[in-house]
């Protein structure tokens, strides 16, 4: 599929209420974006690792609320070791799984957002797990559609669109440019929140 498909997909299945298939598609698109944006990295999760990082500003903005650049929770990452971030969790937990077919792992999941703006998410300390908020589908597409890689991408359809806390973003008007969508983002006012969890860090 085109990442373009991806991104239509993954919007019709959130507006579904189907948000894990939603996270699905942004995933892959976000595959689709890091092969063409990093074609000299060969490694899968290194190159969706590096399009998150490397586009974190635009994530957390869409993400809503939390520092997600210096926040490292407290949980396992796959090969056992205590202390994951996001990309990793994203890439580890959600895309690996959906990916291959499987179910998340234990604890772990999308919420419903509570209304428009008010996004909720959950961390289980004790279960090591949490789920994130319906926002980070759009986090994670609309980088892909602002990226420099896609320009040539085109849905088709002004009907789709992604809204910052700001702005509002029609897809086809929007492909290929991260420079021009930064300008205008509210970085300034956003909340970023890094969370201190060294008081529940597991024992070694």
């Amino acid at each position: 599929m085109k990442i373009r498909a991806h991104i239509k997909s993954s919007l019709v299945a959130s507006d579904r209420r189907e948000l894990e298939q939603a996270m699905l598609f942004a995933c892959l698109a976000v595959d689709g974006t890091a092969k063409k944006l990093y074609p000299d990295i060969n490694k899968v999760g290194e190159r969706f690792r590096k399009f998150i990082s490397d586009h974190l500003d635009v994530i957390e903005l869409m993400h809503g609320g939390l520092n997600l650049e210096e926040t490292v929770f407290p949980f396992p990452n796959n090969k056992g070791s205590i202390g994951i971030k996001f990309e990793d969790i994203v890439y580890e937990k959600f895309r690996c799984s959906l990916a291959h077919g499987d179910e998340l792992p234990d604890g772990y999941g999308i919420e419903v957002k509570v209304s428009d703006g008010i996004q909720q998410f959950m961390i289980d300390i004790e279960g090591q797990s949490m789920t994130l908020p319906e926002s980070v589908i759009y986090a994670l597409g609309l980088p892909c559609v602002l990226s420099p890689a896609n320009s040539d991408q085109k849905i088709g359809s002004n009907l789709y669109h992604y809204r910052d806390p700001i702005n509002h973003y029609v897809i086809d008007r929007w492909w290929g440019q991260v420079d021009c969508a930064r300008k205008i983002m509210d970085f300034e006012h956003q909340v970023r929140v890094k969370m201190d969890v060294k008081n529940v860090w597991p024992s070694a």
